[in-house]
Order: C-alpha cells, then sequence, then structure tokens
C-alpha cells in the first residue's frame, strides 16, 4: 500500500503545541485530497519493518527531529524509496550517534531558521526556511464566555498569562521573580498542561508567591488569551523548555494580545518589529515587565494579528511543494 505516512502525535482536540502542529498539517493536507496515514511517534520502531514493505511514496515526521527521527530516517532513505521530509519543530540533535552524522537521511527539511545541526544530519537535504505556525481560525473566542478569572478581575491589577508545561526548563523561576518584585501590581497566571505531570516541588513554588497555576483542559486557549492583558514568555534559549517557535507566543499575537518574550529560538527573526511584541533576555526580564506597567500606553499598544507568513496553511503548502504535489 504506498501513500503518504505522518510520523505524529495526531489528536482531534490537540492541548500540546506539537499535537497542534500535527493537527493542523494532516488535516490540511487531507483537505487538499492527500490520503494520509498517521504513525504514533511511540510505536516508530515497530512501524519501521511496515514501512520497508509497504513502499511508502512519502514520510513525514513531525517531531523533533531527534536522535530517533535521524536513525529511522537514515535507515528508511536506505531500504525504501520514499521521499523523507521533517518538519523541524524541536531540533535536539545533541545526542544523535557518530555513525549517523553526515548520512543521507532526509530529503527536505522544513525550519523555522537554517542550523548547522540540522546540516549536519541531514547531509544532501533540501532545507526550505518556513515559520512553523499556526492557524488563527483555531482562535476563535467562544459564543457567550464568561470571564475566565472572575476572582481577579475585581482586584483591578493586570493580568499576565503564560501558557506551557509546568518544567524548570520552562524559565518558570523569571515569573517567581516577576511576582515577588512587583506583589500587588500585577497578577500572574500559568496555564498548564492537563496532560503532562508538573515537575516536583514546581507548583508550590508558583503558588507561596501568589501565581495562579491552572491545570484543568481549556477548549477554547483564545478566551484565556484575549482575557489577559498581557502574555508572557521566560523561557531561556539554553534550557531549550519548547518548540524554537513557542505557539503560546504566536497564539497571544494572533489574538492580539501584547507579549514580552525571551529571545528564544526563531522568535527574533519571526516577530521582531511587530507592534505590541518586546523581546528582551532573561537578565532584562522582570526589568522590561515593570517597565510595561511603568508606562502609560504600555499595555495599550497590541499586534494587529498574525502576520500571514506565520499562517499554518503556509507549512503544508511547503510539504506538498517538497513532495512534489
Amino acid at each position: 500500500m504506498s501513500g503518504c505516512y505522518v510520523v505524529a502525535d495526531y489528536r482531534a482536540t490537540p492541548s500540546e503545541g506539537i499535537q497542534v502542529v500535527s493537527k493542523t498539517l494532516i488535516d490540511g493536507m487531507r483537505r487538499r485530497g492527500r490520503a494520509v496515514i498517521v504513525v504514533p511517534p511511540g510505536r516508530l520502531g515497530p512501524w519501521i519493518p511496515k514501512l520497508i514493505a509497504l513502499r511508502p511514496k512519502l514520510i513525514v515526521f513531525v517531531h523533533g527531529p531527534g536522535s530517533g527521527v535521524v536513525r529511522a530516517s537514515a535507515i528508511l532513505r536506505k531500504l525504501t524509496r520514499a521521499r523523507i521530509i521533517w518538519i523541524a519543530t524541536r531540533p535536539d540533535l545533541g545526542q544523535v550517534p557518530r555513525w549517523a552524522s553526515g548520512r543521507r537521511t532526509a530529503h527536505a527539511v522544513v525550519c523555522n531558521r537554517r542550523r548547522p545541526d540540522l546540516h549536519a544530519v541531514a547531509a544532501d537535504a533540501e532545507m526550505l526556511e518556513q515559520f512553523i505556525g499556526i492557524d488563527p481560525l483555531r482562535l476563535r473566542s467562544s459564543a457567550g464566555t464568561s470571564d475566565p478569572w472572575p476572582e481577579l478581575r475585581p482586584l483591578g491589577r493586570p493580568i499576565a498569562l503564560h501558557v506551557g508545561h509546568l518544567r524548570r526548563n520552562r524559565g518558570l523561576d523569571l515569573l517567581v521573580q516577576a511576582k515577588v518584585v512587583l506583589d500587588d501590581r500585577i497578577e500572574i497566571v500559568v496555564q498548564g498542561s492537563p496532560t503532562f505531570d508538573p515537575d516536583p516541588g514546581v507548583v508550590g513554588e508558583l503558588h507561596r508567591v501568589g501565581i495562579h497555576v491552572r491545570r484543568a483542559y481549556v477548549p477554547n486557549l483564545a478566551d484565556l488569551y484575549r482575557a489577559a492583558d498581557l502574555y508572557v514568555f521566560p523561557g531561556r534559549q539554553e534550557d531549550a523548555g519548547a518548540v524554537e517557535l513557542p505557539l503560546g507566543v504566536l497564539e497571544a499575537v494572533a489574538c492580539r494580545r501584547p507579549v514580552l518574550a525571551n529571545d528564544f529560538g526563531a522568535i527574533r527573526p519571526a516577530l521582531d518589529g511587530i507592534d505590541g511584541v518586546q523581546i528582551t533576555t532573561p537578565e532584562r526580564f522582570v526589568a522590561d515587565l515593570k517597565s510595561i506597567l511603568d508606562k502609560p500606553d504600555g499595555l495599550s499598544t497590541v499586534p494587529a494579528g498574525l502576520p500571514r507568513g506565520l499562517h499554518a496553511e503556509r507549512v503544508t503548502d511547503a510539504v506538498l511543494s517538497l513532495a512534489g504535489a
């Protein structure tokens, strides 16, 4: 059975960044008439002999790429005639074995930016720079939505929101510092993952300084973004705690919320110069948050919406063009 196989965590109701990218790509390909078979990443090992036997025309990897994707691609490139494409959402290539480096693996890579480590593990791949964005249509507000934070609104303080994993590599310590310094000048809400457990002690550390933590599944994140006064992304580049172009930042921009984000991954090339988006550093994060609150127009300058170059259909277009469709 030939066809298109996409290695991805596909969910009807995605709650994580990679799941959002996976669903958007697969749904987009199906709308354009491609028959897509989804291969769960956790089952890739048992699937490799099946893929060799099935003789697919196209194999797309959405996760990583990491060491597992590189090894699997090297094997499939040698033993099949499939065209192999990587969507480089979160490259993690430090553990690639020596035997896999410099080999022919992917035929093409869709990436937020060209990186030497991608070239090192995909020796002859065509590199196509395309920001791995979102579908802004999924961020329509719910009809008749009530205030998601009725207990905070009467306090009359600006609400800063962060959406992401409750893990130590997400820079949450900077939010703790910000709350300690700014105290009752701001309320900070962290919407954590309903799927993945928090790192030990993280929730308690946030609660102790007065940061509000939510973990319940939210069917429409647009309601949260639009109820916030500011979106904050405190992740550090060296921790690599998020996809290279964090979807929470893009979702906030699409919902026309001002953003304060550390210079992480592809944030600067994607969003530098956008009204209402301030890019900072971990060393300046708390001071710049205070500066936003001090300025009369600090929270009133907002993005005009998601730039067209960051719309998710561009990734679907890129994959189909690289596949020769």
